[in-house]
């Protein structure tokens, strides 16, 4: 069976209202390491819950698990994360978390952990963030004179669904933020919808799932 993904998760620091802590803010990593994660041959495991406790003195592979999936505990304070505010000093923090306390695991295991390394450097690749085109752009006004994008910018700590319109000679006309939610695929999934022009004016973002509505106008 081949390794799909590694989370890992703040079991030691309680969240606050409103924060983006840990979980949120290394969203953006997963995804791309889980995107990228090819070739980690394992025994019928195909998902890694790592679990962050400071009061640990060592790595604990838990014997309680979920089907297909493997707990790990390790000695870990995700403060030493979240007091860091440079992007690419949080991104060498998470990479030392998964060298020190997740690669020991592999080689006990005798998987490969190439597949790993290869898949951590790919975030660095990505400076960092998830930049994709929202499915359904780009699109043309009826008139044909403009054409919409939106674009959805995964950061470490936020999401961006941004729009911009481009007149037909090739310059941007406007680009405007329709909507900023915490760093979360699930989260800021609900705001994924249908594309259209309203207008040969206005451009709009529909959700699929509730009544929000995006709308940049020219």
């Amino acid at each position: 069976m081949e390794l799909k993904e590694i989370i890992l998760h703040d079991a030691t620091n309680r969240q606050k209202k409103n924060e983006v802590g840990f979980n949120l803010q290394t969203n953006v990593f997963s995804l791309i390491v889980g995107r990228y994660l090819q070739g980690a041959l394992t025994d019928e495991v195909e998902s890694l819950m790592v679990y962050c406790l400071a009061g640990m003195k060592e790595t604990i592979v838990d014997s309680y698990t979920i089907e297909n999936g493997l707990t790990i505990k390790i000695p870990y304070n995700p403060k030493e994360f979240l007091d860091l505010s440079d992007p690419e000093e949080k991104y060498i923090e998470y990479c030392r978390v998964f060298n020190e306390f997740i690669s020991p695991v592999f080689r006990e295991k005798s998987w490969d952990y190439t597949p790993v390394k290869n898949a951590l450097e790919k975030i660095k690749e990505h400076k960092y963030s998830v930049e994709f085109l929202l499915k359904g752009t780009p699109k043309k006004s009826p008139d044909k004179e403009h054409t919409a994008y939106a674009v959805g910018v995964h950061t470490v700590t936020s999401f961006k669904l941004m729009a911009k319109i481009y007149h037909k000679s090739g310059l941007m006309v406007k680009e405007e933020v329709l909507v900023e939610e915490v760093p979360s695929h699930v989260v800021y999934g609900r705001f994924l919808g249908k594309p259209e022009w309203v207008d040969n004016r206005t451009f709009q973002v529909a959700s699929k799932t509730s009544q929000w509505v995006g709308v940049i106008t020219i």
